[in-house]
């Protein structure tokens, strides 16, 4: 009548070969640690309360889903339910938030452009106002 989860320091048991928890009210994953008990010939955690992945690498992964089966939230390579992969995050960010390296491309671009063009605008009127009278002698003369 164990209850709560399997003690992840069960994985320091090294020469452990049996190790039968089933028929319990364990709850939690199955430890990770386990999976570095080599010497393990038999594993049963069957019909308990157990949830999440099996651990898919080492010693765990050799047995059969009769070790698991009864953990209706238990999920793996051995058991007929599989795991989903975690959710992706988006590919796109929401509209407000957009990358700042692109916007503040297309905003000192921008920014640019229309300095230029004032700066000119007001250099050209600046000029001219200051030439006019000598670029309407030169061209008398010419026409």
């Amino acid at each position: 009548m164990f209850t709560g989860s399997i003690p992840s320091s069960l994985g320091k048991l090294s020469n452990l070969e049996v190790l039968d928890l089933s028929l319990n009210n364990l709850s939690g994953n199955i430890p990770q640690q386990l999976t570095g008990l080599t010497f393990l010939n038999f594993f049963n955690v069957s019909f308990n309360n157990l949830s999440g992945p099996i651990p898919e690498n080492g010693q765990l992964s050799t047995f059969d889903d009769n070790s698991f089966k009864g953990n209706k939230d238990l999920c793996g390579i051995r058991l007929l339910k599989k795991c989903e992969d975690p959710p992706k995050p988006p590919l796109q960010k929401p509209d407000g938030d957009q990358d700042s390296e692109s916007g503040s491309f297309f905003e000192l671009c921008w920014m640019v452009i229309l300095i230029g063009y004032g700066g000119g605008l007001v250099a050209g009127l600046a000029l001219g106002n200051a030439f006019t009278i000598d670029v309407y002698r030169l061209l008398k003369k010419i026409f």
